[in-house]
């Protein structure tokens, strides 16, 4: 199974105290209080929040220790968070998963054994359309998740053609890599 060893989540850092059954690096990166302040200060998370009086965020640094390992960073972003992430100089390939229609969703989720009420599926596509007119215009790829083995297959076909094809880049984008 190709995909296994190629998809990772990056950690998230915390403020929280480490439990004994944890490993700093692999269930979270623990930095104090003040160190996570300072981080948010110096812009160095995608994302970041508090909850039970301890933050919780997603590093610049944790996305690229994943990329550099030369794997793909998969990442599960509120969508007010990809304007910081494509202006990182990750450059991030962005796939939105949108829902499909009400009843085709509605014959998902009881497949799944799910019992789910209108209202739920309604707002879940709303919501969708949301962030399609808000964040569109930061999606390199929309799919549209109507079956979830070929979601699955039509974005791996979409990573292998971009790890085939050539990319083109502006040269601004290679810093001091160009003459």
């Amino acid at each position: 199974m190709y995909y296994k060893n190629v998809f990772f989540f990056s950690y998230l850092d915390t403020s929280r105290t480490k439990r004994d059954s944890e490993s700093d690096g692999v269930d979270y990166h623990f930095i104090s209080r003040s160190q996570f302040e300072s981080d948010i200060t110096s812009g160095k998370f995608v994302e970041h929040g508090e909850y039970e009086k301890n933050y919780y965020g997603t590093s610049l640094d944790a996305i690229r220790a994943v990329v550099n390992s030369g794997k793909i960073c998969v990442l599960n972003l509120h969508p007010q968070s990809l304007k910081i992430l494509k202006s990182s100089d990750l450059k991030p390939y962005v796939v939105f998963v949108a829902p499909p229609s009400l009843e085709k969703l509605r014959q998902n989720r009881l497949k799944a054994g799910d019992n789910p009420k209108d209202e739920e599926l309604k707002d879940i596509i709303e919501k969708a359309r949301e962030m399609e007119d808000n964040y569109g215009h930061y999606f390199d790829m929309v799919i549209i998740n109507s079956d979830i083995d070929k979601a699955f297959n039509e974005l791996l076909k979409e990573i292998n053609t971009l790890e085939r094809e050539p990319q083109w880049v502006p040269k601004m984008w290679l810093g001091n890599y160009t003459n």
